[in-house]
């Protein structure tokens, strides 16, 4: 993205033919409407009757968005002694005003400890300020102009270089400390649905819900900051079908209730006023059947959250628990579809990956995917420990507890398998594809050896873990790297 004088895209969009100032606004990478450019030249008429000076006008992004998480700023302008961000608004009020300026100074503060946040309403003319104390004052426009005359512009060529989004995807498990001190925000969608399964579960005596959302949504933020808000209020009991993991215990620690599936076959809801099952996909038919009738006997209510797209093994999707859930009378559906976790020249590379007929699908090259290639399995081996050490988080495919498969030959034990990292998210992920893995006749991924569980969606729940970079370490794979190389290249 390229900055912009703002005058200079005033007079564009006036002077120019549509398709001129849709050619110019690509040039800067800008997507903003005509109703927003229009709100904007009102607040550039209002500056320039104070001072005329074309300079102060200089050097915005213009509806800049964070990388993999889609949260935007309306105007940017970076300094070395400061950032300044105006949101411009037809009409609003001034209570969210407060909160999306907030908002923005959390997102901001990462990059500059000095954050001025504006508002202006155009119908209105007025020009509110983010003050030091959090609360929202109106100020003159003087202030602002001096603000602009004031700041030691820096010399970027994106701002991508100064977002970190691993600052700002805050996982549970995986960015423990900032979940429990709240260091986040829900987007939009999530406060919504948030509100809705509140008022659900503080309006009834009982009430069965489901929550669903693909990788990237962020269903498991939710579901858990779900949990942290009614833990004052309510007796709260986290179960989470498959093995706990390192985060769980940091919750557990902190005095969270939280069991696995496993554990939970005989527990008492007797004092229980909420359950949540996270990764519900994975429960046993009989176990749900069992625990909503229970539920229901004791009034207790129940979260059911999950992704009937990561599912390990063909029992789980046989077991269709999405169908079973949709089944029970008067229950609360609720799915997350808005993507805050996509980066998406990887969402793009798995889609071309897990289907090689898929032709129509850009995967831009950024960098953010390698890949290796290997003959001898033993390399691999010793490659996998190599990379562990330098901040690659290598999983591997579950084994089997009862027979050896051929992927074993070149895991890593200590490496974290597909049951050990569901709902989990780690910068840098590296995954292996043996010699097994090919294409169908229908143009899917399929693997040719047998494993007990699904080796495909085992990969497909590996992949999906990253937040930032994937490498793919290929074993005399040649269709595999040919098909990488087809779609980088």
């Amino acid at each position: 993205m390229k900055s912009i004088n703002l005058l200079s895209l005033s007079q564009a969009h006036e002077s120019l033919d549509p398709d001129e100032y849709k050619s110019f606004k690509r040039h800067y990478e800008i997507d903003i409407d005509d109703d927003e450019i229009n709100d904007v030249r009102t607040l550039i008429n209002e500056m320039l009757s104070i001072l005329s000076f074309v300079n102060i006008f200089n050097d915005f992004y213009v509806g800049y968005k964070i990388q993999h998480i889609s949260k935007e700023f309306d105007l940017l302008r970076f300094g070395s002694n400061f950032i300044l961000n105006i949101e411009i608004k037809s009409e609003s009020t001034e209570e969210k005003i407060k909160n999306q300026l907030t908002r923005n100074k959390y997102y901001l503060h990462h990059i500059n400890k000095v954050i001025h946040n504006y508002c202006f309403v155009a119908t209105s003319k007025t020009l509110y300020k983010l003050g030091e104390s959090g609360d929202i004052e109106i100020v003159a426009l003087d202030s602002l102009i001096q603000l602009l005359t004031s700041q030691n512009l820096i010399d970027l060529d994106s701002p991508d270089a100064l977002f970190n989004p691993s600052d700002y995807l805050v996982s549970p498990f995986n960015s423990t400390e900032k979940f429990l001190t709240g260091q986040y925000f829900l987007t939009g969608q999530q406060e919504t649905i948030k509100n809705q399964i509140t008022k659900n579960i503080t309006s009834s005596s009982s009430s069965v819900i489901s929550l669903t959302g693909g990788a990237g949504t962020g269903k498991t933020l939710l579901t858990y900051d779900i949990v942290k808000s009614r833990m004052e209020t309510m007796n709260t009991v986290v179960v989470h079908c498959g093995q706990l993991n390192d985060g769980h215990q940091r919750l557990i620690n902190s005095g969270w209730t939280i069991v696995s599936i496993k554990a939970f076959r005989n527990y008492d809801l007797t004092s229980v006023d909420l359950v949540v099952v996270d990764e519900t996909q994975r429960i046993y038919a009989w176990q749900f059947d069992k625990l909503v009738v229970e539920a229901t006997s004791k009034n207790t209510h129940c979260i059911f959250s999950y992704d009937r797209q990561q599912i390990l093994s063909r029992s789980e999707a046989y077991t269709n628990i999405e169908g079973k859930v949709n089944s029970i009378s008067g229950a609360y559906k609720y799915n997350l579809s808005d993507k805050i976790r996509t980066n998406k020249e990887i969402a793009n590379f798995i889609k071309v990956l897990f289907d090689n007929k898929r032709n129509n699908i850009a995967v831009s090259n950024c960098g953010n995917i390698d890949f290796d290639y290997f003959t001898d399995a033993s390399n691999v081996k010793n490659y996998i420990t190599l990379i562990s050490t330098e901040g690659w988080e290598v999983l591997r495919l579950t084994p089997s507890q009862y027979n050896n498969e051929h992927h074993e030959s070149y895991s890593q034990i200590t490496s974290k398998n597909s049951h050990r990292v569901i709902g989990q998210e780690f910068d840098n992920v590296a995954v292996v594809i043996d010699e097994y893995f090919s294409y169908g006749a229908n143009g899917e991924l399929i693997y040719t050896s047998q494993t007990y569980y699904d080796s495909v969606k085992m990969l497909f729940q590996n992949i999906t873990r990253t937040r930032k970079k994937l490498k793919l370490i290929i074993i005399g794979n040649r269709q595999i790297l040919n098909r990488c190389l087809s779609v980088m290249n």
